[in-house]
């Protein structure tokens, strides 16, 4: 577990920061051959999977082509669906999904474990996103993962919209930004391990994808060309708490 403060108590320690940093940078994972959906469909399908926050603000989401909890339900082996939103709830249950209303920033257990725990653009939105991870970690079976889907902001899709607006405003419902050395730390108050982290994006042709890789890291940091993180968190070695 990546526990920067058992080597020192000052967060902007030079030689701690670098650490860090190369510790990321070892766990993360970046795919030109597939998209984001694609990466995380294959580590749930066929899994006990909890679902968090699936409502995706109103029903007007639900109703759109891709709607993502169904696309995850269909690859589970078993899937339950939380929201806090009761109504929305209430008519995806009598649409035949196996869902409940519950707040995943609680103390709530739902008498369940899961191998997997996803949380799909929601830690971004809720007041204290360490009670989200510690929900979600109560819910874990042995062995289990959470994964945490979150907007990259120092991605080209928000650069350009700063470029364009000459500010950032963007869904009004979120409080924070979640970089890798923030998931980093929110994990490791929840005690959770963030275990690697992956940027995806489908990109054509290998001689293309190639040359586009070696343009990126000439002009722009890596990270640069993919719009979301998606952090995967395991349960934190008992010797490291």
């Amino acid at each position: 577990m990546i526990d920067w403060t058992r080597r020192t108590q000052d967060p902007n320690d030079g030689e701690v920061r670098r650490w860090v940093l190369r510790e990321l940078i070892a766990r993360r994972e970046i795919r030109t051959d597939c998209d984001l959906i694609d990466v995380l469909i294959g580590r749930l399908k066929g899994r006990r999977v909890l679902d968090v926050g699936i409502v995706s603000h109103t029903m007007e989401y639900v109703a759109r082509e891709g709607w993502r909890h169904a696309i995850i339900a269909r690859h589970a082996a078993h899937c339950l669906g939380i929201d806090v939103l009761a109504e929305e709830i209430e008519r995806l249950r009598e649409a035949g999904y196996n869902v409940r209303v519950a707040d995943a920033t609680s103390d709530t257990d739902l008498g369940e474990r899961f191998e997997a725990v996803f949380i799909g653009d929601v830690v971004e939105h809720v007041d204290n996103p360490v009670r989200l991870l510690a929900f979600a970690r109560r819910h874990l079976e042995a062995g289990g993962a959470v994964l945490a889907l979150t907007p990259n902001p120092f991605s080209r899709k928000f650069y350009r919209r700063l470029v364009r607006e000459d500010t950032m405003v963007v869904n009004l419902d979120h409080v924070a930004w979640i970089s890798p050395s923030m998931a980093l730390e929110i994990g490791r108050r929840a005690g959770l391990e963030l275990r690697r982290y992956t940027l995806a994006k489908r990109l054509p042709g290998e001689p293309l994808r190639r040359a586009l890789r070696r343009a990126a890291r000439l002009f722009r940091p890596s990270e640069y060309p993919y719009p979301d993180f998606l952090y995967e968190f395991a349960l934190a070695d008992e010797r490291s708490q």
